[in-house]
């Protein structure tokens, strides 16, 4: 009898700390397999044709801007460039920093809706090695994606109810906060009513997936 108290307790213990299974990171649920997230050899280093281009040229260079993907750059006064390609549906930016000799600078991936950086960001020296990587996911077993899902579920009723279409997402950042806990916070977007209304968020434990509470930012109209 003793015995088998001591395995129940162990048990309880184990389930009240683990992850659902179905929050568990991985790269497919968190699409960290998609192009988008990925930095390939030839984006190491500016092709010249394209340098050559935006060297004589004032304004963005757009080379691709259809339903799903949008492949963008833009050139600073000081001679650096910028490539902003952004996944429409999955409102995903990867944001590329050359340097003015065309070698890469630095990556982020960023949540557009909110303008939040996610997963990581890496920087590089002239030769194109890493120097630094910023984990902006630390501390988190739930990454963004699984962080939207979990809402859908608890706000079935609001996204139908308002014709909810985006979903703005911010996170605690332990890079800056190391003290504070993982949490993922998400707001909806939705129709006119719903606009009038005081803004909701959602909150969600960033490492046991768990719906913690939702509290209200109140909209004032003058």
């Amino acid at each position: 009898m003793r015995y088998f108290l001591i395995f129940f307790i162990l048990v309880l213990f184990a389930n009240c700390f683990s992850v659902p299974k179905e929050y568990l990171v991985n790269d497919d649920v968190c699409y960290y397999n998609d192009p988008i997230f990925n930095i390939t050899k030839e984006e190491l280093i500016l092709n010249s044709k394209t340098l050559k281009q935006l060297q004589n040229k004032e304004d963005d260079l757009i080379l691709i801007d259809d339903g799903k993907f949008k492949n963008r750059y833009y050139k600073f006064s000081d001679g650096e460039i910028t490539n902003k390609q952004t996944n429409k549906q999955l409102n995903i930016g990867k944001w590329i920093r050359y340097r003015k000799n065309g070698t890469i600078k630095r990556v982020r991936f960023i949540y557009l809706n909110g303008t939040r950086d996610i997963k990581e960001e890496i920087h590089y020296d002239n030769q194109g090695n890493i120097t630094k990587v910023i984990d902006y996911e630390k501390g988190y077993n739930i990454c963004w994606a699984e962080a939207i899902a979990i809402v859908k579920k608890i706000a079935k009723k609001d996204i139908e109810k308002y014709e909810v279409t985006g979903f703005n997402l911010s996170h605690n950042n332990l890079n800056e906060f190391p003290n504070v806990k993982p949490e993922w916070q998400v707001t909806l977007d939705g129709n006119e009513e719903y606009k009038l209304k005081d803004v909701k968020v959602y909150r969600i434990d960033g490492v046991t997936g768990k719906f913690l509470r939702t509290t209200k930012i109140t909209t004032s109209y003058d």
